[in-house]
């Protein structure tokens, strides 16, 4: 049995070699250039590699190429222009592309001997190239780079380097990686089962060191018509026109169909492609509306036949339609008689809330037609005339939690289902946010303690602390102009750390707000977020800013009476003295 080093290396050697087809292609990918010098007649095309004397051939076919104007980079006329009467002169008019009359690509005209050394046109592009090889898919994996630097080469193609191999055969994929070109083969991953965790094991060839996020460019998606994986619609998915498509998912995508093909094929054919881009992206089942599992459509769907008619002929968002049927579902497990047109009617009126709807009305067993004829006859009535639906059912919804809170018996239809909805709202949000804001502040206290601890500082001038409750962080947003307000469920739930600083005599004003990511300052803002204001707050506040950090980087120590030991440090003769806090 081979170990993942040898099979790696046997992947990379047995993997096909690139032709000279796919090397065009690739080409094709950068943008295309006709570096001219009108002096001597000649014409370099990158577009189709020829070096040709337009004197010597058909003049009159290359007469736009030599008479075109010089194409700059960048170019001058891209982003915005001011024009102010006459303080502003009108844009140059843009170069237009001239075909290359070799290929008929359409390019940039350069005029040699004004683009200098031509480093601003070097060009870098991740590629995959698909290609069917000995009863197996292949994808190779390259980073290619096009330098125009040197005169004798502006025709060549570009220069590419092998930096993965993939395998894909019906229950098997497999993937081979090394580093940089030169190195050995020594990584080696594959999926031969279908996957119970998420990530999937077989991911795509490039990480984060070489710019994940930017993609890669697919080279012959149309091999994946003589491949196994014909009937797994990828050319559907990835949307394959004429241009190459451009992606992040194709080798997730493929190792997919390794395992699941029929699933894949079905939820696509279906355009419920969000299912498969959830979990090769997003790491996401959406078990509540499909079982991957399951290769029959009703059993994967956990519908009847009559049901999943209904529910594939919803004209609704492709986005939602996956919800649609977790939504359906968990109703019909609360025992209610729900159709997918009265589902869907809800959306259409609620489109953000109908997923906290969907939860109150299984809980409260109402149905969807029963809410909408409610929040009608609501609108209705004198003060909520001019409210939209939308409106009457969110407030239905924060209303049911606010009475909850408060010990509201819900299972009457007076208080479930109330009269002048928006009045009765209205009187249960002051005292159930106090309730809210009680029990937070109690879960907050542990919190707070480790906070004070770690946090807590000051001079005979400066006090730096942490808020006490999310009120004082609201309180601190509306005093300083600035968004601090919206960091409090974050501070409170320790996502973040939000500290004050503070001046000892007047403590109560507010001076500036500090956002902390352990012992690293995230951003430090004063009024208005500083705007206007000459020194910013690292430098205004130094004198207990630098103190703070320095005492914070040494492990935020304390002396017996509680007071901060603060480090010391070298005088400026070289002798050690301690900071005094």
């Amino acid at each position: 049995m081979q170990s993942d080093v040898q099979r790696a290396v046997w992947l990379a050697k047995h993997a096909p070699r690139l032709r000279a087809e796919d090397l065009e292609r690739i080409n094709d990918i950068y943008p295309a250039y006709l570096f001219r010098r009108r002096r001597t007649g000649e014409v370099w095309t990158t577009c189709c590699g020829r070096h040709v004397h337009a004197n010597e051939t058909k003049g009159e076919a290359w007469r736009p190429v030599m008479e075109s104007p010089h194409h700059r980079e960048p170019d001058p006329w891209d982003g915005y222009t001011c024009h102010i009467g006459a303080m502003s002169a009108p844009p140059t008019k843009k170069p237009e592309l001239v075909a290359c009359p070799i290929c008929g690509k359409l390019a940039k005209v350069k005029e040699l001997g004004r683009t200098g050394k031509r480093d601003n046109l070097c060009a870098w592009y991740r590629v995959v190239v698909l290609r069917m090889w000995k009863d197996a898919l292949w994808a190779l994996a390259f980073e290619s780079k096009k330098s125009y630097r040197d005169e004798d080469r502006l025709t060549d193609r570009p220069q590419v380097s092998l930096l993965r191999v993939y395998r894909f055969i019906p229950g098997l994929a497999e993937k081979s990686s090394r580093l940089f070109d030169g190195y050995p083969w020594t990584g080696y991953v594959s999926m031969d089962t279908p996957p119970t965790k998420l990530p999937l094991p077989v991911a795509e060839p490039f990480g984060w060191c070489s710019a994940e996020g930017m993609g890669y460019t697919v080279i012959n998606l149309d091999e994946l018509r003589h491949s196994p994986f014909r009937y797994c619609q990828a050319e559907t998915y990835f949307d394959g026109g004429t241009k190459p498509p451009h992606t992040t998912e194709l080798l997730r995508y493929l190792a997919l169909c390794t395992q699941w093909p029929r699933q894949t094929e079905m939820l696509v054919k279906l355009g419920l492609q969000k299912a498969v881009h959830d979990l090769i992206a997003k790491k996401k089942w959406n078990r509540d509306a499909f079982r991957w599992a399951e290769t029959d459509p009703q059993k994967a769907f956990g519908l009847s036949r009559a049901e999943l008619r209904d529910y594939l002929a919803l004209k609704t968002y492709s986005d939602v339609k996956l919800d649609m049927a977790a939504w359906y579902k968990r109703l019909r497990r609360a025992g209610m008689a729900v159709t997918f047109t009265d589902l869907e009617e809800l959306r259409s009126e609620a489109p953000l809330t109908v997923g906290r709807l969907v939860g109150k009305m299984a809980r409260y067993q109402v149905t969807p037609a029963r809410l909408l004829s409610y929040t009608r006859k609501e609108k209705t009535r004198k003060g909520q005339k001019r409210m939209t639906i939308n409106t009457l059912l969110t407030e239905w919804v924060d209303y049911l939690e606010d009475a909850a809170l408060l010990g509201y018996d819900l299972t009457n239809p007076i208080w479930l289902m109330p009269k002048d909805l928006h009045a009765k709202h209205m009187r249960t949000m002051e005292p159930a946010a106090a309730i809210r804001e009680k029990k937070t502040s109690e879960r907050y206290q542990k919190r707070l303690k480790k906070l004070v601890s770690r946090y807590t500082f000051s001079t005979k001038r400066w006090l730096i602390r942490p808020p006490v409750s999310t009120a004082e962080i609201a309180a601190e947003g509306k005093v300083l102009h600035h968004c601090v307000g919206g960091y409090a469920e974050r501070h409170i739930k320790g996502a973040t750390t939000i500290l004050f600083l503070r001046d000892r005599e007047r403590p109560g004003k507010p001076l500036v707000t500090i956002e902390m990511n352990g012992n690293q300052i995230v951003q430090i803002h004063g009024y208005q977020n500083d705007a206007g204001q000459a020194v910013k707050p690292m430098v205004r506040y130094a004198d207990i800013l630098d103190p703070w950090l320095a005492w914070l980087a040494a492990g935020s120590k304390r002396n017996k009476d509680g007071t901060p030991r603060v480090p010391r440090q070298k005088a400026a003769d070289g002798k050690i003295q301690a900071r005094t806090a």
